[in-house]
């Protein structure tokens, strides 16, 4: 049996034109081309904006960090600053024993030095005593003797430092405040290692 042959007909309106169809799927590729290039320049843009805000914060947090390591440091050389007046002040008060003594009169001017340089001492350790803590008025005990036998030292350094400008007329009250000075330096040191290391830092408790 033969079939008949007739021309194949498309299915309902689809073109098969080969020009045709690729004009056709052409289209969503430039489409999508140029919805990509739009996404990556938007992209882009954003990526630099977002990249000068970083910069901006990143250099604001730079400077606020500075700031606040510059002021952490000042806070902790208060430790640092109190070793001078302690061994200014003893020294001191060991050389006006030999003077007393009698074996050391040409040790008098060095007295006079060692007043002066402690003096000063005690009141760079009591400035950076209050930046340790800030304008702070609380605490136990131990932090109240602490802060105001600190303040007494440096008032009382002062007064020593205007004696000891004229020895001669005064050598008896200086001597009077000058071993006072080193029992209260040595309480202050004592208070000290309280706030720093504990009660009982020395472990006297059994005495």
């Amino acid at each position: 049996m033969i079939l008949p042959l007739g021309p194949v007909y498309a299915h309902g309106d689809e073109a098969h034109d080969p020009a045709t169809n690729a004009a056709a799927s052409s289209e969503p590729s430039q489409e999508a081309t140029g919805m990509s290039g739009m996404q990556s320049a938007s992209g882009q843009s954003a990526e630099a904006g977002h990249g000068s805000d970083g910069h901006d914060d990143a250099s604001g947090g730079h400077e606020s960090a500075s700031e606040g390591d510059f002021v952490t440091v000042l806070k902790k050389l208060h430790p640092a600053t109190i070793h001078f007046p302690i061994a200014l002040f003893l020294l001191a008060a060991l050389a006006e024993l030999f003077v007393m003594a009698g074996r050391g009169a040409a040790a008098e001017p060095a007295v006079r030095v060692l007043i002066y340089g402690g003096a000063g001492g005690a009141v760079v350790a009591a400035l950076f005593g209050w930046i340790h803590t800030g304008l702070w008025f609380g605490g136990d005990t131990v932090m109240h003797l602490h802060r105001w036998n600190g303040m007494l030292i440096a008032a009382l350094g002062l007064a020593l430092a205007a004696l000891a400008y004229r020895p001669r007329k005064d050598r008896v009250l200086l001597r009077t405040g000058l071993f006072a000075m080193a029992a209260l330096i040595l309480l202050q040191g004592f208070l000290g290692g309280e706030l720093a290391h504990g009660p009982d830092h020395l472990g006297l408790s059994w005495i």
